[in-house]
């Protein structure tokens, strides 16, 4: 009943041996032998066995004992040498006069030397002879039972290089207690005292203020820099509070600051948008920049704020914007310099328009006479090179008319000239333009609506539009694509509006779209940014698409951008529906007709181009009374002239405008029509360049042609 069930059915066989033998069997005999408990539990046991005669007959004396403790001890003990022997620190124990006992392998590799060489040996050998007496002093304070930790010191290899070791030194007892040895466990930390070299160096180096804290917030370590910076020597902030860091004024709520951080200890860059301070010693704050990340440490999370005084940067902020204000003020003042001096220029322009205008009549007329003349005199084509240099004249003449008119619309600066127009208009004349400017490998494709409704732009700036939105979708299709231009109209409800901030209503819609390596979405809300771009430097201006949001924009529009890299690129301009009528195409010019008698008064200062007036008019069967000026013609309707069908009266003059010589005239004569001719009105006809309506004006130069075609109109057109 004491066997183990598993051997209980060969003990009575045993049992028989050692009664036909009975010799004594010491305790520990090399038998592994088990108890078993009432319970039904075993446990490892030794039995001594010894037999003795009795009168009954030999009696068997077994001494039981439980081994559990022991054996479980020895398993420790090897478990513990195994890892000893597989540790990769070196594990040396000696006797309290420093005589190597045991060397682990790791101490092999750390040292060099095999356990078979230094086994018996003095420790020295390891120590080098300045750190022998320190040495001594911990080894001392071992053998009084203490333990000492982490305490960094050198030792010395076979080959004769020092390792740079951090050891842990804990007494040996035997079993009485009394210290007897002196376990050691070192590690090699060049490399780590080089990276902590390395660390302090770059600490030191930093440009910024550093300051580490623990968890506690108790500053564990500073730089030159912090020193410098809050005016304290390291000695006075090491151990100290970080508070002591911090303005009067928010120091209270640091802590709790503080506390979050750690709990969620993630990286907050410099510059986070957070209007910070720092505290220096003498009182004084500054504006700081703190950037925060924090460090796993064997004692904890050390929290390393990078400090950074910004002072100057924001008195070179407001020096900036100082500087900017000054800026747009001299822009203001050089606008309003180069407005005068551009309407000066408009004064000289119009002039020289005037009179040149007027020479370019006379030069022109008198040449279609001369070659009227020579027609009538050689019908039958001799002359033909006197009818050439006429009609050189004449086209120089025109084009010197050309000129005349750029000029004018140069002092007028007339850069924006809205109209209402067909954006398919647009798209299909600036096509080619695009075919052109895509290249061969990029395929244009256009989809226009054909019931495209009509908005208020300037033809010239949608153009500039396709163009900026071509070469950008071409940039991004290095390897060939497709660009496709669509327009369509749409309605825009409120909650569309609210988001673009437009107005509800109408709109027409401009896609275009490529089949490019589209835009990251870190970039696309960046896209119309000035100067921003994302091609390499020399290759982008970085405004070609500030460029389109500004034009559509300014139109009253709206635009947007949906793009996915690998999928293309999608932008959509919204501009809205105008109610004006499209502009009318100009009537094609009507014939020149000879009058039948009407008496038209001609009021010209300059004395060539009156009369050129004057002789075409009567050639052509027209009662001509000429006149070089308003009072003179004033005078000559109260004098003779009871009756004249058409005033044809110059603009600018001497002494009396055309408009105010037409409003007397009109006061004699009713029923009197009114034509002017001038190349430069000088507003006297309208505002801004726009003629006032029922106002009829003939631009010069003017041909004979024109002149007719604008009577025969004026006379046969009810007023």
């Amino acid at each position: 009943m004491l066997v183990p069930d598993g051997v209980r059915d060969v003990h009575p066989g045993h049992r028989a041996e050692y009664v036909a033998d009975p010799r004594p069997r010491p305790m520990g005999a090399g038998t592994e032998l088990a108890g078993r408990r009432r319970d039904g539990t075993t446990f490892p046991a030794e039995i001594s066995l010894s037999a003795i005669d009795t009168d009954q007959g030999i009696l068997v004396s077994a001494a039981v004992r439980d081994v559990t403790a022991r054996r479980l001890a020895a398993e420790t003990a090897a478990q513990l040498a195994s890892i000893i022997q597989s540790s990769h620190d070196a594990v040396i124990g000696k006797t309290l006069d420093q005589v190597i006992t045991s060397w682990n392998p790791g101490a092999e590799r750390l040292y060099g030397y095999p356990a078979a060489e230094m086994l018996g040996r003095h420790i020295e050998v390891l120590i080098p002879v300045p750190d022998r007496e320190r040495e001594a002093e911990v080894l001392t304070a071992v053998a009084r039972g203490e333990r000492v930790e982490q305490y960094q010191t050198r030792r010395l290899r076979k080959d004769g290089t020092t390792v740079d070791v951090s050891l842990t030194l804990s007494p040996i007892a035997d079993r009485a207690g009394t210290i007897v040895g002196v376990a050691t466990v070192a590690r090699d930390v060049t490399e780590r005292q080089r990276a902590e070299a390395r660390f302090r160096g770059l600490l030191e180096a930093a440009p910024d203020a550093m300051v580490c804290v623990d968890s506690c917030g108790k500053i564990a370590l500073v730089n030159a820099q912090a020193e410098r910076l809050f005016g304290y020597h390291r000695d006075g902030l090491v151990g100290q509070q970080v508070e002591i860091l911090v303005p009067d004024g928010v120091r209270d709520a640091h802590p709790g600051h503080r506390a979050g951080y750690v709990a969620d200890p993630r990286p907050r860059p410099m510059g986070a948008d957070i209007q910070l301070t720092g505290r220096r010693r003498d009182g004084t704050t500054f504006p700081a920049e703190v950037s925060l990340s924090a460090i796993d440490t064997d004692d904890g999370i050390l929290v390393t704020a990078v400090v950074r005084d910004v002072t100057e940067r924001m008195e070179i902020l407001a020096e900036r914007e100082r500087l900017r204000t000054q800026a747009e003020r001299d822009r203001l003042e050089r606008q309003l310099h180069q407005s005068r001096r551009l309407e000066s220029l408009g004064q000289l322009a119009g002039g020289v328009a005037h009179d040149f205008n007027n020479l370019l009549g006379v030069i022109s007329n008198y040449a279609s006479f001369v070659g009227d003349e020579v027609a009538k005199e050689a019908p039958d084509g001799r002359w033909q090179a006197v009818r050439d240099d006429i009609k050189q004249i004449q086209q120089a003449a025109e084009r010197a008319a050309g000129l005349t008119h750029q000029l004018l619309a140069f002092a007028r600066q007339e850069v924006i000239q809205p109209r209402v127009l067909n954006i398919n208009d647009v798209v299909e004349s600036v096509e080619q333009l695009l075919v052109r400017t895509l290249g061969e490998h990029v395929e244009l494709i256009t989809d226009l609506a054909g019931d495209l409704l009509p908005v208020l732009a300037d033809p010239g700036q949608i153009e500039q539009v396709l163009v900026n939105l071509a070469v950008n979708a071409r940039d991004a299709m290095p390897g060939g694509g497709k660009l496709t231009i669509q327009t369509a109209n749409t309605d825009i409800d409120e909650a569309a509006a609210a988001q673009a901030e437009l107005t509800v209503g109408r709109y027409v819609a401009l896609k275009v779209s490529d089949t490019g390596t589209g835009i990251p979405k870190d970039v696309v809300d960046r896209v119309f940014d000035p100067f921003f771009t994302t091609k390499p430097k020399g290759e982008g201006s970085g405004l070609g698409l500030a460029t389109v949001y500004g034009i559509i924009t300014q139109a009253g529009g709206h635009v947007r951008i949906y793009s996915e890299p690998g999928m293309g690129t999608i932008l959509t301009a919204l501009l809205p529906v105008t109610g004006k009528a499209p502009d009318a195409k100009a009537p094609p010019p009507a014939q020149p007709r000879r009058g039948h008698g009407e008496t038209v008064l001609v009021v010209e200062d300059e004395a060539a181009m009156r009369e050129v007036t004057r002789r075409i008019l009567a050639r052509n069967g027209y009662h001509v009374v000429a006149t070089p000026s308003g009072r003179e013609a004033l005078s000559a309707l109260s004098r003779h002239l009871d009756h004249i069908d058409v005033l044809l009266t110059d603009v600018v003059m001497p002494h009396m405008q055309g408009r105010e010589l037409a409003d007397k005239v009109r006061i004699l004569q009713p029923a009197a029509r009114v034509v002017f001719m001038s190349g430069y009105t000088q507003g006297l006809l309208g505002a801004q360049g726009v003629l006032a309506p029922g106002v009829h004006l003939i631009e010069k130069p003017f041909s004979e042609t024109i002149l007719l075609a604008k009577l025969h109109e004026i006379l046969t057109t009810q007023s």
